[in-house]
């Protein structure tokens, strides 16, 4: 069942937003703290939030309240303390208590004697992005990576937002919601901060997978039209499906789909994925075609399982106060990339053709790059935050570049397991090993899994193709499942005569949702 709501306005049902319950935190010494953060949109000329946030049974001495300074999945320092205007402090009683910044992000308050505070500021959202928080006449959107303070200590504490926006504005959210429209829940902090928010007016349809609640919001209101609303849910319907049958199901409770059909006003466009949302910009606005935004939706929707959950051991858990480098986004990115691709073919929303061209022109881009013969992927992961949405002298992205490896050890896994495993067990077991033992893997855990499904040491592929900078051989690979590359331009072609084990691998790997 689905409805379209030119306002917004709708009661959601009850959500449970898992992400990073098993993480152990430290706690402070009186237990969880009660939290409660009020989000009001005070003024729309100026793009002003008033933030709230209300702290009670407090017993340290002393609280460190932080906000982060960069959105997961984006690794671009924001600062988003810049944006804050009037921030002050003060007691149960209203009186005012002295804080002190003790980091370009971070406000000290001595509490020995108080048993709640309330801090207050202002927040100036003016730019419209996917880590960004932007205020407009007929709508507001945020993050909570920009607007929710940290009491450190307290990371595993649950809290509750409200809302208060202009009477005639709806309100979705990939929070916790109650029996109040304007009131949500969050079990931690992460999710808070995991947790985007749209209040005002926008377009907006119900549809279910696997029984569960998904949500496709449109902004503005009204520039997708119903035809291709009900499109787009077959769309992302038919992604999810797929995709949660590699992991036995989905692992959430909601899922809520942001899409903004206008241009970003900063270089954080494209998409950008959450727990149990994602965010994306299409500038086509009225002309864009569901079926042509199909592959930024799997890539985006793909990122449940891989870097939400399955994530490398440097982001578990996240550290919101600085740059924190990783040799494994070639992973989380590049084979986010390849299972996007997988995935069109293996739903039908693009054809064998599409996806063999796929494959070729990655090889293609990459091997044209002279930086592949200096730089590693697992380097090009670490060097990010050198430039992530801006140009670098000499680079190589870890997008393709992972995208290309995750193909090879997709073909090579087949090879060896003579078809029987594929580069979905290997998501799998890092599924259930890691991310639902509470914790991140790191490339040693991934060759150990790889090595267990194979019977085969993969450290050599690993020292050679993604430490090194060695070309890899690709008539090998790609002869596992009997196809060649065609010169130059890299089209993949079938071989003549391919062998009954090659056609085994080719019918694993080309094998469709049908």
């Amino acid at each position: 069942m689905s409805s379209r709501n030119m306002t917004g306005r709708v009661l959601l049902p009850l959500t449970l937003l898992l992400m990073l319950a098993a993480v152990p935190q430290a706690r402070g010494q009186g237990g969880p703290l009660r939290l409660e953060y009020t989000v009001e949109v005070s003024s729309i000329p100026e793009k002003l939030f008033h933030v709230t946030t209300e702290i009670r049974n407090i017993k340290e001495p002393r609280l460190n309240l932080s906000l982060p300074i960069w959105t997961p999945g984006w690794y671009t320092v924001e600062n988003y303390a810049k944006n804050i205007l009037r921030f002050k402090v003060s007691d149960s009683k209203g009186q005012p208590v002295a804080q002190t910044m003790t980091r370009k992000q971070t406000w000290t308050v001595e509490t020995g004697g108080l048993d709640a505070i309330k801090i207050e500021f202002d927040y100036r959202a003016s730019v419209l992005a996917l880590n960004q928080a932007r205020i407009a006449d007929d709508f507001a959107f945020f993050t909570g990576t920009q607007l929710f303070l940290l009491p450190e200590g307290h990371r595993r504490d649950p809290a509750t937002v409200n809302f208060k926006v202009p009477r005639d504005w709806g309100i979705i959210s990939a929070l916790k919601e109650t029996s109040n429209p304007l009131t949500f829940t969050s079990p931690d902090y992460d999710t808070l901060v995991d947790s985007p928010t749209e209040m005002g007016k926008f377009d907006l349809a119900k549809f279910e997978v696997e029984g569960k609640p998904h949500y496709f919001v449109g902004a503005p209101a009204g520039v997708l039209s119903g035809d291709k609303i009900e499109e787009m849910k077959g769309v992302l319907g038919t992604i999810a499906r797929s995709q949660g049958a590699i992991f036995g199901g989905l692992p959430y409770d909601k899922y809520v789909y942001f899409y903004f059909f206008t241009q970003a006003e900063s270089n954080a466009s494209g998409g950008l994925e959450h727990s149990n949302s994602f965010v994306a910009f299409h500038s086509e606005g009225r002309d864009a075609q569901p079926r042509l935004m199909a592959r930024l939706a799997a890539h985006e929707y793909f990122h449940v399982w891989n870097v939400k959950r399955i994530r490398p051991a440097e982001l578990w858990p996240y550290d919101y106060s600085r740059e924190v480098e990783t040799p494994l986004l070639w992973v989380s990115e590049g084979f986010t990339n390849y299972y996007a691709a997988l995935t069109l073919y293996r739903t039908g929303l693009a054809d064998r053709k599409a996806f063999l061209k796929q494959v070729g022109g990655v090889i293609s881009a990459i091997e044209s790059n002279e930086a592949r013969k200096y730089i590693s992927m697992a380097s090009s992961s670490v060097s990010t935050w050198l430039g992530y949405d801006t140009p670098v002298a000499f680079g190589i992205s870890y997008y393709p570049g992972g995208q290309n490896l995750a193909a090879l050890l997709d073909l090579s896994i087949m090879h060896d397991t003579e078809g029987r495993s594929n580069l979905d067990d290997v998501m799998r077991a890092l599924y259930q090993e890691f991310y639902l033992k509470g914790k991140g893997f790191s490339a040693e855990d991934m060759i150990g899994v790889v090595n267990r499904i194979t019977k085969r040491d993969y450290h050599d592929f690993y020292r050679r193709y993604i430490w090194g900078v060695e070309v890899p051989p690709y008539k090998t690979f790609l002869g596992y499942a009997g196809f060649q590359t065609d010169g130059g331009n890299g089209e993949i072609v079938e071989v003549p005569q391919p062998t009954p084990a090659q056609l085994k691998v080719r019918d694993k790997w080309l094998k469709t949702n049908d």
